[in-house]
């Protein structure tokens, strides 16, 4: 996900072989150096639960935690925790010691890791656009035929436009952003339009928007990390059976949405960057 969103100065696997005195350390998963130098070390959990309201589990002990803490210190990085809440598909970033109980243990809820997330700094959006995304097969005249009298017909595809709203998309890259958006988004498919002209089919068109319209010209698609795991999902997962761990690496695939100079045409962006509320949270 870290590669897809690319807003990073270095990223490297850090638990590999043995660290001594293994009795004072924990090593956490992953090194990250930001752009701006600061170097977290990040310890990775995978959390199933039902309910994303009040609903808590433990992921660290106080003294798991004070281990992975202390490597992090030796080796001159903070220490976080990315927790992804699989049943939502979800991505969250927390600092642990802002959020210990008074033993010191870290339980944690969904609610209160979106609440304090802190992806938004390695590049996690909230992206919107302009609804709906329609995506248009245009049929070859001199390749298909005339409907028959049980209404079947041959359609041979002479050409693809992509739109955003009334725009047609004819950009690369922003026919890229939308195809992400259309295959990982949060927008709901309606049922395919075919487009007849007597007895012929000029075209097919598919159409995604949401389920309701809340806001004023754009529509929130979702977040890149959750347009993310939809993407690993679909890679590793088939009918609830995990077929594969790992899913193609795409370094890069979100640097458009993630760059502060992209500017787009004929599909408009709005790029939203969440920042971590830690009021009220236990370790403050």
């Amino acid at each position: 996900m870290l590669l897809s969103l690319g807003d990073f100065r270095l990223l490297k696997p850090e638990d590999v072989g043995r660290v001594y005195p293994d009795d004072d350390f924990g090593v956490p998963d992953f090194r990250v150096v930001l752009k701006d130098g600061r170097q977290w070390l990040i310890e990775v959990k995978n959390i199933y639960i039902d309910d994303p309201g009040g609903q808590e589990r433990q992921i660290m002990t106080r003294a798991y935690r004070e281990k992975l803490e202390a490597y992090a210190a030796a080796t001159g990085g903070e220490l976080k925790l990315a927790v992804f809440w699989a049943r939502w598909s979800m991505w969250a970033l927390v600092t642990p010691a802002r959020l210990i109980d008074a033993d010191g243990n870290l339980s944690l809820s969904m609610l209160t890791s979106m609440k304090t997330n802190e992806l938004g700094e390695l590049g996690d959006r909230t992206i919107g656009t302009r609804p709906p995304l329609r995506f248009r097969l245009i049929a070859d005249p001199k390749k298909s035929s005339a409907m028959a009298a049980d209404g079947t017909a041959n359609f041979t595809i002479g050409g693809v436009q992509m739109f955003c709203g009334d725009d047609e998309i004819l950009d690369p890259t922003e026919r890229e952003i939308a195809w992400i958006f259309i295959q990982h988004g949060q927008w709901e498919e309606r049922e395919p339009e075919a487009e007849i002209e007597g007895d012929r089919i000029i075209a097919v068109e598919y159409c995604w928007e949401p389920a309701e319209r809340q806001n004023e010209g754009f529509e929130m698609v979702g977040t890149l990390s959750r347009m993310f795991a939809r993407y690993y999902a679909e890679m590793t997962v088939n009918e609830r059976e995990v077929v594969q761990v790992h899913a193609p690496l795409r370094p890069g695939w979100f640097e458009p949405l993630v760059s502060p100079d992209y500017e787009s045409k004929a599909l408009p962006l709005w790029r939203f960057i969440l920042q971590a509320n830690y009021d009220d949270a236990p370790g403050e």
